[in-house]
């Protein structure tokens, strides 16, 4: 059969590609649609049945829809200790709205009252990150996947950011390979959260 899975593209490059090629091997008569996009296009493509599964970014213990299956630390990333930092207000780097790392962002920042403007918006993370290495502003990510030659920011003026939680929703009724995707992926992050 074929399962039509929705997934944010960084949680997909950093996490799922093992999951996924450990299902694939597992199950190979098994058919995988993946597609990356931000959260919100997949809430509204699993509200139309586009997808069997999803992935999606959330607050932790939202109340919402879904069993949580990651928590992920953030932290704030730059390309380099001062150049951004010393810019008021500062620029940042951010996916577009509505976005859970741009959200905590922006509230963290206003939260301690340190001026911030949107510098560059990209819904890619390829593009977010040469955005942020030619120093045009700072970016929220999960701390695991700040890339090599960047730098975390951990420290004044920036504050510390709360975790975020990656949930997986399942369509009703669920096909069998859906299934048994839906518990492989659980088994594979089950230690995580």
């Amino acid at each position: 059969g074929i399962v039509r899975l929705g997934t944010p593209e960084d949680f997909a490059t950093s996490r799922l590609s093992a999951v996924l090629s450990s299902f694939a091997h597992t199950y190979p008569s098994v058919s995988l649609e993946v597609v990356c996009d931000l959260t919100l296009r997949l809430e509204e493509g699993f509200q139309q049945h586009a997808f069997d599964l999803i992935l999606v970014k959330r607050e932790p213990r939202s109340g919402a829809q879904g069993l949580p299956v990651w928590r992920e630390p953030l932290v704030w990333v730059s390309a380099d200790d001062t150049f951004a930092l010393d810019q008021r207000p500062l620029p940042l780097v951010v996916s577009p709205a509505p976005c859970v790392y741009r959200k905590r962002a922006v509230e963290a920042l206003d939260d301690i009252d340190l001026p911030w403007r949107i510098a560059y918006t990209c819904a890619s993370l390829a593009g977010s990150l040469a955005a942020v290495r030619a120093g045009l502003g700072v970016t929220v990510l999960p701390k695991d996947m700040a890339p090599p030659g960047l730098r975390i920011i951990d420290h004044d003026p920036l504050p510390a950011l709360d975790d975020t939680e990656i949930a997986l929703l399942t369509d009703d009724p669920l096909s069998i390979p859906a299934r048994r995707l839906r518990d492989h992926i659980i088994r594979a992050l089950e230690h995580n959260g």
